[in-house]
């Protein structure tokens, strides 16, 4: 007993001061959304629309910018077999994306992702497969957005 009191203060004074914090939540950005266009891509772009109407409703005030996207999707054959049928792929994912502030262009910037992934015998499970990688690749552009979008405001 009188070893257990001392180990449960220690872990008490340890877990009450591990500093954690949210990163990827709206207080930590300081700028407004106030119109976005977005052109290309409709997978993407409806994965930009959701992150953009987010900080539309953001309470930073001063801050306020404009966002014109242009998305593309690419995807290609890396390497094939013997008999000629696709073993590998590459998708790439490009934003290009120009920010303006007062009717003024801030930032003129691409973002780019790309994976190489397998063929698979299921045509079906390769779509669904592409279609999560898109989803993925997408999310880590959005969340590159964000932080530069945030250090330049």
């Amino acid at each position: 007993m009188k070893i257990v009191k001392p180990i449960i203060f220690i872990l008490l004074f340890l877990m009450s001061s591990c500093g954690y914090k949210v990163l990827n939540n709206l207080e930590s950005y300081n700028f407004r959304i106030t119109e976005f266009k977005l052109t290309g891509e409709k997978k993407i772009n409806k994965i930009l629309e959701k992150n953009f109407q987010r900080f539309s409703e953001n309470s930073a005030q001063g801050n306020d910018i404009k966002i014109e996207a242009n998305t593309k999707f690419m995807t290609s054959v890396v390497s094939k077999n013997n008999a000629g049928e696709p073993v590998g792929y590459e998708m790439i994912i490009t934003v290009q994306i120009n920010i303006f502030k007062n009717d003024n262009l801030l930032s003129n910037i691409t973002f780019s992702k790309n994976t190489s992934y397998d063929n698979l015998n299921s045509k079906f499970e390769l779509k669904q497969y592409e279609n999560i990688l898109i989803k993925d690749l997408t999310e880590q552009i959005v969340l590159q957005i964000n932080n530069h979008i945030n250090s330049i405001t």
